[in-house]
């Protein structure tokens, strides 16, 4: 077989203060945080298999204040398919979550999957409660319309150590095509904010990433983006474009290389918990068809040592995908 490729080498990282964000997270937290990174790394590379997960994600609420045309929910029929008619995830199931979290020191938590977690209006309320119960990396991924001045400083003092902005464009322009509903002048001005905030107050953490998904409506900003944001943010990531079976492969940028021998290492390091409490082993959009289990009948590391899901994880390493919805996602996968 032709070397394998995974999210981690698809992944294109320009990286411009996160050495000095990983090391404030060592002083914070020492020996537990290095082993973390590590341990991290090795799953990734499939040679460390977890008992417990290293990294927790939560679709607390399965609502986005967008449309865009490569997610899901600008997807209205494939989104109206997997709505679990939750509004949000209900508190005592989060606690539920976070508590066995704390039971096996899982390091690390996203309050968000494919949901826009500023929708929450309790949500610095349970990052405050993850970081107490010993979650070390705390992250929200948003597209940052929602993340005004006061929602901002309530984060940083409920403990949120990364905030990922996905932005996609570096002008207004793109970004209405991008990011339909979305202002980008807004989500500068909360960006720049947040920047502000930090620098004034002499805060190395949370650490502020944005993100670059290429498509054909935005691939000619691509260096104007890298330009623009490098001398911003803590690190600025590029991604491939995943179609999602024939809805959008319209999206796909001419040039763009479609991905071979693809080895999914999702299953190594995470799980994806529902707001229903369905776990899935990853947050593709394929995902949701992959239902593993729920933690309303069993724990989530019985779920994630299940035979099923080693049988996924060993698979996936070999780049056998005996699923249809596992292998057409690891079909979907275009680069730059």
């Amino acid at each position: 077989m032709n070397k394998i490729e995974t999210q981690d080498r698809l992944l294109k990282r320009y990286d411009m203060t996160l050495s000095v964000i990983e090391a404030e997270m060592t002083k914070l937290y020492g020996e537990r945080y290095t082993e973390y990174r590590r341990r991290y790394a090795l799953a990734g590379e499939f040679q460390y298999e977890p008992e417990f997960p290293l990294y927790l994600m939560l679709e607390q609420t399965y609502r986005c204040d967008l449309k865009c045309p490569s997610c899901i929910h600008g997807l209205l029929e494939y989104k109206r398919r997997f709505n679990t008619d939750y509004n949000v995830m209900p508190r005592n199931l989060f606690e539920q979550i976070i508590l066995e979290g704390e039971q096996y020191n899982c390091p690390s938590i996203a309050f968000h999957s494919n949901d826009e977690p500023l929708l929450l209006k309790d949500l610095s309320d349970r990052v405050a409660f993850a970081k107490k119960h010993g979650f070390m990396d705390l992250f929200i991924a948003t597209n940052g319309n929602l993340l005004n001045p006061r929602v901002m400083k309530s984060l940083i003092e409920a403990g949120i150590t990364r905030i990922l902005f996905s932005i996609d464009a570096a002008t207004s322009e793109t970004y209405e095509k991008v990011r339909p509903f979305g202002n980008f002048s807004l989500v500068m001005n909360n960006l720049n904010d947040l920047l502000e905030y930090k620098k004034s107050k002499r805060l190395i953490l949370p650490a502020v990433r944005v993100s670059f998904v290429v498509n054909k409506f935005n691939i000619h900003e691509l260096k104007l983006f890298i330009k623009t944001f490098s001398k911003l943010v803590d690190y600025v990531e590029i991604q491939g474009f995943s179609a999602y079976y024939n809805t959008n492969t319209y999206l796909i940028a001419q040039g763009m290389e479609h991905v071979k021998n693809f080895a999914c290492n999702e299953p190594w390091r995470k799980l994806i918990i529902r707001a229903n409490g369905d776990v899935l082993p990853c947050c593709s959009f394929y995902g949701y068809e992959v239902v593993l289990g729920n933690i309303l009948r069993e724990s989530l590391k019985d779920i994630f040592n299940a035979y099923q899901y080693h049988q996924l994880r060993h698979d996936f390493k070999k780049c056998i995908y005996r699923l249809s919805s596992c292998l057409a996602c690891s079909k979907s996968l275009y680069r730059i």
